[in-house]
């Protein structure tokens, strides 16, 4: 849901790219509906984005236990690394506002953002839908939510050196980083950070908190220093996975975390292997 998301939602960005909000129910929309059952909804989730002129584009993502719900695209080659953020979907039956969709960082639509109105329902804890109406030129369609397992086994907090690559390039940086994981606080949670001798001058730090024990990462990273492509503490969502979805690590076998973290028009994503 990301720059192919965005296309969608965008008749220019069937050439550019460009970037949806989709809502229901959060800190940008009204619950129109209260309902007597509300679902737990908190997990890891895939998005379908249908317009009405037939384009589909899917994406991968999660939501925590606040409501928070975001979805990334890995559609080559113009739609990878885009971000969507649907309102806060709290697990009430209906649910109504905007969709945010965020292009990724240095991309062809670098820094552009859409945002529809949309309402929908929480059929039950393995089905979300709803539709979305475009304006300005942006197609109206509908959207679908289905829980998906990215990861195959237990989710289990890493001990290691690993790389994160962020999709695209923040403020015209691209950003490949050798990070140090420990497990730390609750659960599979775990905190990270650069090695200061490989990254004097740009200090990269943060954390991966799990929501129970869902494989939901409520994540926070901080960027400091004069080498950094941008400075300040951002949060977002992860989770961990067992699949290469970006292709960089040639498809490997091996354990993965996603990192989709809104930093409003340097809102990225971030594999790491």
């Amino acid at each position: 849901m990301l720059r192919a998301l965005i296309c969608l939602l965008s008749l220019v960005c069937l050439a550019v790219m460009g970037v949806l909000t989709v809502s229901c129910g959060s800190s940008n929309s009204t619950t129109t509906t209260v309902c007597h059952t509300v679902y737990n909804v908190v997990g890891d989730w895939q998005i379908t984005v249908t317009d009405n002129g037939g384009g589909t584009v899917t994406g991968y993502g999660a939501i925590d236990s606040a409501g928070l719900a975001l979805f990334f695209d890995n559609t080559p080659p113009l739609s990878s690394g885009d971000t969507v953020e649907l309102p806060t979907l709290s697990g009430n039956c209906s649910f109504s506002g905007n969709i945010l969709a965020y292009s990724e960082p240095g991309g062809p639509a670098n820094g552009s953002l859409i945002t529809d109105a949309s309402q929908g329902n929480v059929n039950s804890t393995t089905s979300i839908s709803g539709t979305f109406t475009g304006t300005g030129g942006n197609p109206s369609g509908t959207i679908s939510l289905s829980p998906f397992p990215p990861l195959n086994g237990p989710v289990t907090a890493i001990n290691a050196q690993k790389t994160g690559a962020v999709q695209g390039a923040i403020n015209g940086q691209p950003v490949l980083l050798a990070l140090n994981f420990t497990p730390s606080g609750s659960n599979s949670s775990m905190s990270f950070a650069t090695d200061p001798v490989i990254s004097p001058n740009c200090s990269v730090t943060g954390t991966f908190t799990e929501v129970g024990t869902n494989n939901v990462f409520d994540v926070s990273t901080t960027f400091a220093g004069t080498s950094c492509p941008m400075t300040g503490t951002f949060s977002g969502l992860g989770f961990e996975a067992s699949t290469d979805y970006f292709n960089i690590n040639g498809n490997n076998p091996d354990t993965y975390l996603y990192a989709n973290v809104l930093a409003s028009s340097n809102t990225f994503v971030m594999e790491v292997f």
